[in-house]
């Protein structure tokens, strides 16, 4: 330390280099910058304002940062009275505290507390590394030779690294992506430095990752009957039931995510005293043993109870031979990972992805990982539009969604979504006294997603330390939000097997759609909490066999569009427009689709095959789900616009329905 006292006393490095300024007034001109810029950064709008801004807001907060570390480096690299040290740290807390009290909102309009998780996410590393630096620099001679040297070999082994993961984001989950003349390519420097950073350094200071257990386990289950069995772990305990409400039966002008979907799940919710019998519309209930709590579900009414449906005929389908329709109507399973990239699921899911690759079995089903696929818009709602409705614009205002096109023909329809919205209220905007759900569902499993646990009960739904967006992991008396989802999808597949194997009834087909919100949230960590579940969900679709008439879909709207790889790199960017998706296809589904390609076409490969490495978006999914939809049946219209069939060769943005703005795969 003797060296680095010497240095300081005759004036220091820092001093020498800013040529003595004047210490007290180059603070104040870095306080000054660092206020005026974070001030600049706080900046809001709409959505539309934000996303334009975006790259102005993130130098500004980078400016800041750097001003701020000139500030903290002078604190304890330089010679300075106590009393200065003392009254700049003063200053800082207090400059601080007037920024976050001006600013701390979770919104597009005010997002200060966005803005500041940012700041801290650079500014707190760069500081530890560089007073790192400076400690090893007074303590090791010759330090900057040492530098030099390590500075080398960690560029290399950095260069290395990014090389790997440069090619890892080709290769997908099973290695197919290939650089084809005349197809598009992700434009930019696609550097991915965010795969430097090891999984959980985004928020590991936000808490455990895992959900706090209840303090005594509660053995309940519902009767088919509808009688509730209650056993708790302490005999003595008072049994409580709240009865969650039927959400699918209300009309839209309840089902406000922003205004009062939680608040009506609340206090619809009939609180009773165990013994209790349940009505057929009772999905869920929330069983209360003292203390502890736990969720308690079912498929309800049976499907034998639901409405029966009859195809309607229409002059614009042809049929099938018999071959083709002897093997019945395939089940349609959906889930829709919100703001997830192809590159962040195999990232942050490697045990789903190994065994999504894994299950990959020719003469049962086939798995199809679609490398160029491209979101039509910024956010949620356009790209659900796309898949959901067809159209971003929708021409008809009372057009439903895909799921009430699958009810028309037949199927058994159910959705869930672990962020308390109904989809048609939160982005369609039709009339608020429809009643879309009772009219498109015969399931709905939403209302447990909307309390107070898992969800704010008032002011934003939206912030980072609690609801759908939240930083740290979504829990439910114990357990993830995404465990009960995969629960409640057991219950429907094991109801509807046993529905079609009891010779009962007419063979039902399901479509169920889920939305996991894990993905939607700005470290990008929550993601991995995912993981286990879903690769155990995917094995087990394996071993039940119901992958040789299954159509799974895995897929995102769109990746993430908030953080530091997205606001900084063109990486980010490149993932935001490229979400994940993989689909399973019964084999004789593949063959069919080949069939029909070699009879329409004159390529040779297979269609599934081809697009994969073609421009695609979330346009051809929704034709992918009206053919599902009317099988055995074929529209050729829809079919040729399906991702059953081969999209043009070397298509451009323009031809696929991607704005120029939003186009990051262009021409090679």
């Amino acid at each position: 330390m003797e060296h680095c006292q010497t240095i300081k006393n005759q004036s220091n490095f820092v001093s020498t280099a800013l040529v003595r300024a004047n210490k007290r007034a180059l603070i104040a001109g870095l306080l000054v910058v660092f206020t005026l810029t974070y001030l600049l950064a706080l900046e809001g709008g709409d959505l539309e304002h934000v996303k334009n801004h975006l790259s102005s807001i993130g130098a500004y907060v980078l400016i800041s940062v750097m001003s701020l570390t000139g500030v903290t480096v002078m604190l304890y690299a330089s010679r300075m009275r106590t009393s200065t040290r003392r009254g700049t740290v003063l200053l800082i807390l207090i400059i601080f505290t007037a920024l976050y009290a001006y600013d701390h909102g979770e919104r597009f309009e005010r997002h200060g507390f966005y803005n500041l998780l940012v700041f801290l996410a650079i500014y707190i590393p760069l500081n530890l590394v560089l007073a790192l630096l400076y400690a090893l620099w007074c303590k090791i001679d010759n330090f900057a030779r040492y530098f030099i040297v390590a500075a080398a070999i960690g560029s290399i082994a950095i260069t290395a690294l990014l090389v790997h993961y440069r090619q890892v984001f080709d290769f997908g989950m099973r290695h197919r992506f290939e650089y084809i003349p005349g197809e598009c390519i992700w434009s930019g420097r696609n550097i991915p430095f965010i795969d430097l950073l090891p999984a959980g350094t985004q928020n590991f200071w936000a808490g455990s990752k895992y959900c706090k257990q209840q303090a005594q386990n509660i053995d309940a289950a519902i009767n088919p009957d509808g009688t509730l069995h209650v056993k708790c772990e302490d005999p003595n305990a008072d049994i409580t039931v709240d009865i969650l409400p039927d959400t699918r039966v209300w009309p839209l002008r309840d089902k406000d995510v922003w205004t009062n979907y939680n608040t009506n799940v609340i206090n619809r919710t009939i609180k009773a005293q165990y013994p209790v019998k349940l009505g057929d519309a009772t999905q869920a209930v929330v069983v209360h043993c003292g203390s502890s709590s736990t969720l308690v579900t079912r498929v309800s009414p049976s499907v034998a109870k639901l409405s029966k449906h009859t195809l309607p005929s229409t002059g614009t389908l042809a049929n099938l031979d018999s071959a083709s329709e002897a093997h019945g109507r395939p089940n349609v399973i959906y889930l829709m990972f919100d703001a997830v990239s192809r590159r962040h699921f195999i990232r942050r899911l490697p045990q789903s992805a190994k065994v999504f690759s894994a299950i990959h079995k020719p003469g049962v089903n086939r798995i199809t990982e679609l490398f160029r696929y491209h979101s039509v818009g910024f956010s949620t709602e356009n790209n659900t539009k796309a898949m959901y409705l067809g159209e971003i614009f929708p021409s008809d205002p009372s057009a439903l969604p895909i799921w009430a096109y699958f009810k028309d023909k037949g199927y058994v329809t159910a959705r869930v979504d672990t962020g308390c919205e109904d989809w048609v209220k939160e982005y369609h905007k039709k009339t608020s006294n429809a009643f879309v759900s009772e009219r498109a569902l015969d399931y709905e499993f939403t209302a447990p997603f909307c309390l107070p646990e898992c969800f704010p009960e008032s002011g934003n739904p939206f912030g980072n330390f609690k609801g759908p967006y939240s930083i740290v992991s979504r829990c439910l008396y114990g357990r993830y939000l995404h465990e009960w989802a995969f629960d409640y999808l057991y219950k429907l597949r094991q109801e509807m097997r046993l529905h079609n194997t009891s010779g009962k009834g007419k063979h039902r087909p399901y479509m169920i759609s889920i939305t996991f919100m894990e993905g939607h949230e700005g470290t990008g960590e929550v993601l991995s909490t995912v993981d286990d579940a879903l690769a155990a969900f995917l094995q087990d679709m394996h071993e039940s066999g119901e992958l040789n008439n299954t159509v799974l879909i895995v897929g995102g709207d769109h990746g993430l569009h908030m953080g530091l790889n997205f606001a900084y790199l063109q990486n980010g960017r490149i993932e935001h427009q490229n979400p994940f998706f993989a689909m399973s296809v019964p084999e004789w589904l593949y063959e069919f689709a080949d069939k029909y390609h070699q009879t329409h076409t004159s390529e040779q490969e297979h269609p599934l095959l081809l697009n994969e490495q073609r421009l695609t978006t979330p346009f051809e999914l929704h034709h992918t789900f009206r053919v599902l939809a009317e099988w055995p049946q074929v529209n050729h219209d829809s079919w040729k616009r399906s991702l059953l069939y081969p999209q043009k060769r070397g298509r451009l943005c323009s031809e696929a329905g991607i704005g120029e703005g939003y186009c990051m795969c262009r021409p090679s």
